[in-house]
């Protein structure tokens, strides 16, 4: 982990506290929930590139969460109030994820997991960047080659875990190709320059 955007990274932490806050309250006796983080936020936690204010996360449990209660305020680097919300329309049955995704999520460290009855685990960089190649936005794009740029994995890592996921979907799968391979020739350029 990085050290920027610590305002980014303390809001996460209020976050945690506010969802374990909604665990206490129903007396929850169980297993810690595993919470599992994707979209910009893991981007956050590996690189620090940018700024979010959705966490789009999946849960190890099905839950019954106060969205409005989830947001968090604060003030960003430059002094702008910002904050960061649950979003409860987050789905990752749309998103392209490798079957075994879960398992290769990491614990983000010193966000309090240890005092907590929910854990925060987040994408593994190579899951998170094949989990942006269906919507294929701008930002998803510049994510993806900021995570390739730090080395977390290669061209043709990314490329065979993403034919790896795709044999669990079901579709003309042909537009997720042309985006795999214009997003791996970007990384070729980034990497080159």
């Amino acid at each position: 982990m990085h050290d920027l955007h610590p305002e980014l990274t303390q809001a996460m932490d209020c976050m945690m506290d506010k969802l374990n806050e909604v665990l206490q309250k129903a007396e929850y006796q169980g297993e810690p929930i595993k919470m599992y983080l994707a979209g910009g936020m893991a981007v956050h936690y590996h690189c620090g590139t940018r700024y979010t204010e959705d966490v789009d996360a999946s849960f190890s449990h099905r839950l019954l969460l106060p969205y409005k209660e989830l947001v968090v305020e604060y003030l960003r680097e430059d002094s702008t109030r910002s904050s960061i919300y649950l979003d409860p329309t987050y789905n990752d049955t749309f998103a392209l994820l490798h079957p075994d995704h879960r398992e290769s999520c990491i614990a983000w460290q010193d966000i309090g997991n240890e005092r907590r009855k929910i854990h925060l685990l987040v994408f593994s960089p190579l899951d998170l960047a094949i989990s942006k190649i269906a919507r294929f936005s701008e930002n998803d794009q510049a994510d993806i080659i900021a995570l390739a740029q730090r080395r977390y994995f290669t061209t043709p890592e990314l490329q065979k875990r993403a034919v790896e996921a795709l044999d669990y979907y079901v579709g003309d799968t042909r537009w997720i190709h042309l985006n795999l391979r214009q997003i791996s020739e970007e990384i070729e350029l980034a990497l080159s320059a």
